[in-house]
């Protein structure tokens, strides 16, 4: 008897396991693809009121994947290792634009870990002295700074960090950063 319910539970633990479960409760889904994160945090018109992919710009929407032609380095002018030295393995970018003349562009970073996410918010925090606060945002997970030409935001979420620029505001910036926290909001939403 005792060998028939050994035969059997081995039976159900290996179709268990041939079926993707797990015996020690992990999660196996793993890290996100890179096709995965561009699907998650593509916006659509509807995202964010009054802003969509730049359609003059012919790179509004970058999926840039580490070790793959299309990556950070070839994308942009220099600093790439900064994040990809720090962790970062994905990179999605997109430049949006809104009400004329204002326009956005961010990096949404996936640094495969919590820590690794905030290490570099910390990190740019302190290099470029951020301290101007975002409308809904703890200053521990969304910080600005800028003038006149443009305000730059760093956030993390879970293990994404996002770098958001928003141009067009001139001196303005409280409806700077107020447009900027309705993209963080929707960004924020779409990190699960």
């Amino acid at each position: 008897m005792e060998i028939r319910a050994a035969r059997t539970c081995f039976a159900v633990t290996s179709l268990f396991l041939i079926l993707g479960g797990s015996s020690c409760g992990s999660n196996n889904s793993g890290p996100p693809t890179a096709a995965q994160l561009g699907k998650q945090y593509k916006l659509s018109p509807t995202d964010v009121a009054g802003w969509q992919l730049d359609p003059n710009d012919s790179a509004n929407f970058q999926i840039l994947e580490e070790g793959k032609p299309n990556n950070l380095e070839s994308f942009m002018d220099g600093n790439s290792d900064l994040y990809t030295n720090a962790g970062c393995t994905i990179s999605i970018y997109e430049s949006l634009v809104g009400p004329t003349p204002y326009t956005a562009t961010f990096y949404a970073m996936y640094f495969g870990t919590a820590a690794s996410a905030t290490a570099m918010f910390g990190a740019q925090q302190v290099t470029y002295a951020a301290s101007d606060t975002i409308t809904g945002f703890d200053p521990a997970v969304a910080i600005g700074y800028g003038g006149a030409a443009h305000r730059t935001i760093f956030a993390h979420f879970d293990a994404m960090y996002i770098e958001l620029v928003v141009s067009g505001y001139g001196s303005d910036s409280t409806s700077a950063y107020d447009a900027a926290a309705k993209i963080l909001t929707v960004l924020k939403a779409k990190t699960n």
